[in-house]
C-alpha cells in the first residue's frame, strides 16, 4: 500500500501556500517533513489528511483519491496529529477510545476497550486513564493524543511536530515508538523542527521551503551542508560517526 501526493497545489485566501507537492510513502518508512516555521509542513499534513483541499492535484492512497473516499474510510487509513492540542473536560481514556469510531462507531466493544488501554501503555500512559484530559501537561497531552492516534490501527502517520512539548528523553521514547509500528508495517510522515531526530530516525527527508518540496532522498543524500543552508540560512557541519549523521551549527 502506498500514499502518493500528485502535484498537489493549495491556495488559502487566494494565496498559493502549497505548489507542485508531489511525493510518495510506502509502508514500512519513516519520511520526515523539514523546513522552518511557514514553510508549509502543516499545510501539507492537513492536505494529506483532507482538511485542506488541494485546487490541483490529487492524494491517492493504495491507487485511490482520498477525495472519493468518505471521511470515516479516510479516517481508518490515515492518522493525523495536530500541532494544536485542544483541551476536552473529558477523560483521559475517553480520548483515546475516540480513536476507535471509525471501526467501531458509538458503541465500544471489548476490543476498542483493549486496544486503547494497550495504546495508552505504547507512549507510557497508562494509569492515567481515569485522569481529565484538561488537567495534563502539554507533554502528557501529546502523548495522549499519539495514544488515540495509534488506537486507530491506521495504515498512515501523518504526525505534525510530535515531539513538541516533550523533554529530550520522551522525544526519543516518542520516535522510537513511531519508528516501531513503521517497522511492524506502519508508514509515517512526520513534521520536525529538529534536524538531527530527523537524521536520526527517518528513512527519506524532504525539505520544504517556501510550499514547495525542494530536496527530497535518502538521510545522508539530503542533509548536507549546502542544502541546510539553502532551507534553514544557517552554516553547519554534518558530521558522520559510526553510522549516525550530526548536524552541528556553525556559531559565528
Amino acid at each position: 500500500m502506498e500514499l502518493r501526493a500528485d502535484r498537489v497545489n493549495v491556495k488559502i485566501s487566494e494565496r498559493t501556500i502549497i505548489e507542485d507537492v508531489s511525493f510518495t510513502l510506502k509502508k514500512g518508512e519513516l519520511v520526515a517533513l523539514l523546513g522552518p516555521n511557514g514553510s508549509g509542513k502543516s499545510t501539507i499534513l492537513k492536505t494529506i489528511f483532507g482538511i485542506l483541499k488541494p485546487y490541483h492535484g490529487v492524494i491517492y492512497i493504495d491507487g485511490k483519491s482520498i477525495h472519493n473516499l468518505e471521511r470515516r474510510d479516510i479516517a481508518k487509513l490515515l492518522g493525523y496529529l495536530s500541532q494544536e492540542i485542544a483541551s476536552a473536560n473529558l477523560r483521559v481514556f475517553d480520548i483515546v477510545l475516540l480513536g476507535r469510531v471509525p471501526h467501531a462507531g458509538i458503541m465500544p466493544t471489548k476490543r476498542d476497550v483493549e486496544v486503547s488501554l494497550e495504546a495508552l501503555k505504547l507512549v507510557g500512559m497508562d494509569g492515567y486513564g481515569e485522569r481529565l484530559f484538561s488537567e495534563l501537561s502539554g507533554g502528557e497531552k501529546q502523548k495522549v493524543m499519539l495514544a488515540r492516534i495509534f488506537s486507530q490501527e491506521v495504515e498512515f502517520l501523518l504526525l505534525d511536530e510530535p515531539t513538541s512539548h516533550l523533554d529530550i528523553k520522551s522525544q526519543i521514547d516518542v520516535m522510537k515508538l513511531v519508528k516501531m509500528l513503521v517497522m511492524n508495517g506502519k508508514g509515517a510522515l512526520v513534521a520536525l523542527h529538529d534536524i538531527n531526530l530527523a537524521a536520526m530516525f527517518a528513512d527519506r527527508i524532504l525539505m520544504v521551503k517556501n510550499g514547495k518540496i525542494k530536496y527530497s532522498g535518502r538521510v545522508e543524500e539530503v542533509l548536507t551542508p549546502k542544502n541546510i543552508k539553502d532551507i534553514y540560512g544557517i552554516d553547519v557541519d554534518v558530521i558522520q560517526y559510526n553510522g549516525s549523521i550530526f548536524i552541528i551549527p556553525k556559531i559565528p
